[in-house]
């Protein structure tokens, strides 16, 4: 009966281990950080549909993080570019408008 007892005195109230607790808080720090980098920049992008995505969904850092190295990367050199090819034409940048005239 001792020995019960002290396994269940070694657990805290909510039944973790200190070890445990320390585990979800990290996966919970690791997963804010990704959460609050991905939809910042999804916003900044005007993403709409990946924003909401983003947000709804919780994968431990994984969806955010393909979205920051995987998407956003291919979005970001389409538009580096776009801006070479508008600095050697010496066209101005269209900024209210997507579609060419």
């Amino acid at each position: 009966m001792n020995a019960k007892k002290q396994r269940i005195g070694a657990m805290s109230r909510h039944g973790l281990r200190p070890g445990g607790k320390a585990l979800i808080g990290a996966a919970v720090v690791w997963s804010l950080a990704w959460k609050g980098a991905s939809l910042w920049r999804a916003a900044r992008n005007d993403s709409k549909p990946w924003f909401v995505t983003l947000l709804l969904s919780n994968t431990l850092g994984a969806l955010d993080a393909i979205y920051l190295f995987a998407v956003d990367r291919h979005g970001r050199s389409e538009r580096r570019v776009e801006r070479a090819i508008l600095a050697a034409t010496g066209e101005p940048e269209q900024l209210w408008h997507s579609d060419e005239t």
